[in-house]
């Protein structure tokens, strides 16, 4: 999609995206077929060379804090990889520290001093040509992390003797750090139809990874922190996706 025209609005309440681009290939009005064109604007303008956006916005829940994938040895279901869900459905409770289990349990990962720059971020992709539009208003930012004060490693214990999944596996990927947005607010236009669809309830979009190694017995012995370009080639090619250099 070649990019003839970026427009640039910021203020201390929104920032505003308008590109002209093409959009021939945007063949429905469906949000599955709209949101390719739009997930790396979004990863350019609220995520960062740590943060990429979520495969597809149909997909968050799989996307949350503390969910697990594990990469596949051939390709099942269209994917490479096998969500786990979220950590506390993953852990051997008697082996894990009591303390982190209540803590996951009590899932308390709200970023209370996080700030976002904007209330709003609006991202517009349009094709003048051809009058197809695609738009997306992000309003009401968040985060979710793992709190400095809990350290994974070795306090956490997976059941991998329950978890078919998990066995063999030596190493599993888990999402430590999320940015959400409370509502969402996504508008497909094909010539002269448009549909708008509203999503809420602090959807995830962007989101960090860390390769966390398990022990014979399922502790969590160490973890690595996936950094641009090499480690991120990997961690796309098991997620199911393009590689790409914007992060």
């Amino acid at each position: 999609m070649p990019k003839k025209l970026k427009v640039v609005v910021k203020s201390l309440y929104s920032h505003e995206i308008r590109k002209d681009v093409s959009l021939e290939e945007l063949k429905s009005l469906r949000l599955e077929n709209a949101w390719p064109f739009i997930r790396e604007e979004i990863e350019t303008e609220i995520g960062s060379s740590q943060l990429v956006c979520i495969p597809h916005i149909t997909e968050a829940e799989l996307y949350k804090i503390t969910s697990l994938f594990v990469p596949n040895d051939k390709e099942t279901n269209g994917k490479m990889f096998t969500p786990l869900g979220e950590l506390v459905k993953n852990i051997d409770k008697q082996k894990t520290d009591a303390e982190y289990v209540q803590w996951l349990q009590e899932a308390d990962f709200q970023d209370n001093d996080f700030k976002f720059p904007h209330e709003s971020v609006k991202i517009t992709l349009q094709d003048e040509t051809i009058k197809n539009k695609v738009r997306v208003i992000m309003v009401n930012f968040s985060r979710t992390i793992i709190p400095k004060d809990k350290e994974i490693v070795n306090n956490i214990y997976l059941d991998v003797k329950n978890n078919p999944v998990l066995e063999g596996k030596k190493s599993v990927y888990m999402i430590t750090n999320v940015l959400n947005a409370k509502t969402i607010e996504f508008r497909v236009t094909r010539g002269s139809s448009s549909r708008i669809f509203h999503l809420g309830n602090g959807s995830p979009l962007v989101f960090g990874l860390e390769e966390f190694l398990i022990g014979d017995d399922g502790k969590l012995i160490a973890k690595t922190e996936l950094k641009q370009p090499q480690d991120w080639s990997l961690a796309w090619r098991f997620l199911g996706q393009e590689e790409t250099t914007s992060v």
